[in-house]
């Protein structure tokens, strides 16, 4: 993955920061607290980060970097689905993508678990819905189509909120109960969800 830094530094870094997130939080942490559970001293972390605010932010920066490349690589070009009326449209979330992203998830499942409860903070939330809606939009694009200006009422940015946030809110619950069910599991749930979600209004 592009946006995940990989050496070894860093992985202590972050596998520390993971784990004073969860037993003191990030208010409560400090960078010593971070070296010192790292096994590293302060000077090699300043090489890395100016402070636990880079950290975090570059900690999440290269998360969303990485679900990015996996939705994006294995979303299908060519994949469209044929409405009743014979219309094809096409289908921004490809199961086989949600799935290598949802596998990407359960991995490094102890980070997400300790950002996604670590208070008011929910950047990461908010980025995975804006990295399903610009992936809908590509999608769309790749296929000349144009939104429908509304969907049996329904104005075509409040059907791209109502989708997109559904999606995001299964994943994140998932994350909050520790992720028990499988990623095939979460799949099925979002794939039953986009049979009643306005999805068609965004092609």
């Amino acid at each position: 993955m592009t946006g995940k830094r990989n050496t070894k530094t860093e992985a202590k870094i972050k596998a520390a920061f993971t784990s004073l997130m969860q037993s003191k939080g990030f208010d409560a942490m400090t960078v010593s607290d971070i070296a010192r559970a790292a096994g590293i001293n302060r000077g090699t972390f300043y090489m890395h980060y100016i402070d636990k605010f880079d950290l975090r932010q570059q900690l999440i920066d290269d998360t969303i970097a990485d679900l990015t490349e996996i939705l994006v690589e294995n979303s299908d070009d060519n994949g469209q689905t044929v409405t009743s009326d014979g219309k094809a449209i096409c289908d921004a979330f490809k199961e086989e993508a949600i799935a290598k992203a949802l596998h990407y998830v359960k991995d490094d499942y102890a980070f997400f678990n300790a950002i996604s409860r670590s208070g008011t903070d929910m950047q990461l939330y908010d980025r995975l819905k804006n990295v399903l809606k610009q992936l809908i939009v590509a999608q769309a694009k790749r296929f000349d189509e144009e939104p429908k200006h509304d969907y049996n009422g329904i104005p075509a940015d409040y059907a791209m909120e109502i989708l997109v946030s559904a999606v995001s809110s299964i994943i994140w619950l998932w994350i909050r109960r520790g992720c028990k069910e499988t990623p095939e599991q979460i799949c099925h749930i979002i794939e039953t969800n986009k049979t009643t979600a306005p999805v068609d209004v965004l092609w």
